[in-house]
């Protein structure tokens, strides 16, 4: 814990830092309805899901909220956000690396904070964002439609998937259930589960925060075909965005992936829900091939900028 004093109050501050757990996510998680970006590392998901990956830890300073991350191997915060003011909580963040001997260093800053650090702070941007870890933003009205020439090869999945499984049904998740697809995530684990890291975090994850998703208030689903489940998505609504935090299907039951991406969105999807991220493919060129399969509107850059002391 530091003490400092912030520049232009009298009174003596304390920034500290707390680690993320079950019982405090949705403490900071009230913060996210102030964020101005549809970028998915301020969720619930986003944020619980990887805090060991990236020793995640947060602080509160006068109603805004800024996290401490282990980003490429060095300290870093992302930008505040919150009632408050965005230049008082710099200027903490400022008092804190000072004291702490840390550069401060910002990470997946998405376009739209850039010129307020880069114009107001004098940040700067050390190089171009890594296209690995930008985000696929799409129109939810097409993931939930499928219409039109560009998806017609998404249709033709559908359509042998409805041909060869016209009896399947789609299922809210729920504790009833959540045993169910417990044991499905296991079973993909085993039969189609990826050796990469960052593929074995993910699946660790996922088994943890599925007993989570109610207190979290996470909308999951899932598709079943003769009492067995085949394909099941879990993810979160947060203002016009709906994000998808996870998604698996069984390969041998051809359209599966497709199906469970339209009927999560047909489920979820308002008149208030206009946009769907289905997050970042870490370089995976599998992944990235099936997300521009999906025509995203826009790629959601994530910047890092460096802003100075004084």
């Amino acid at each position: 814990m530091s003490k400092y004093y912030i520049q232009g109050e009298k009174r003596r501050t304390m920034l500290s830092f707390e680690k993320i757990n079950a019982d405090n996510m949705m403490q900071t998680a009230k913060f996210y309805n102030y964020k101005i970006s549809r970028t998915s590392d301020y969720t619930v998901g986003g944020i619980y899901m990887w805090r060991e990956f990236y020793d995640t830890s947060f602080a509160i300073y006068e109603d805004m909220i800024f996290y401490k991350v282990k980003f490429l191997d060095r300290t870093s915060f992302t930008y505040p956000i919150g009632s408050g003011s965005f230049t008082k909580a710099i200027e903490a963040l400022k008092e804190y690396c000072k004291s702490n001997d840390l550069p401060l260093w910002f990470c997946t800053v998405p376009e739209e904070v850039v010129p307020i650090l880069t114009e107001e702070f004098n940040g700067t941007i050390p190089g171009n964002p890594s296209r690995d870890w930008a985000d696929y933003l799409y129109r939810a009205e097409d993931l939930a439609q499928m219409a039109g020439r560009r998806y017609s090869g998404q249709r033709n999945h559908i359509n042998k998937f409805l041909r060869l499984y016209p009896n399947y049904q789609y299922h809210e998740m729920s504790s009833e259930n959540l045993g169910r697809v417990i044991d499905f995530l296991k079973d993909y684990q085993t039969k189609f589960g990826k050796e990469a890291s960052l593929a074995q975090e993910e699946f660790k994850r996922a088994l943890e925060i599925m007993p989570l998703i109610d207190k979290f208030q996470l909308p999951g689903g899932f598709i079943e075909v003769d009492g067995e489940i085949i394909a099941i998505s879990v993810g979160e609504i947060i203002k016009d965005t709906l994000y998808s935090h996870i998604e698996k299907a069984n390969r041998n039951y051809e359209g599966a992936y497709q199906m469970i991406v339209r009927e999560f969105a047909r489920h979820n999807v308002t008149e208030e829900v206009k946009y769907i991220n289905r997050e970042e493919d870490v370089g995976d060129e599998g992944l990235r091939k099936s997300k521009l399969s999906y025509h995203p509107t826009k790629l959601l850059d994530k910047y890092c900028v460096s802003v100075p002391y004084n």
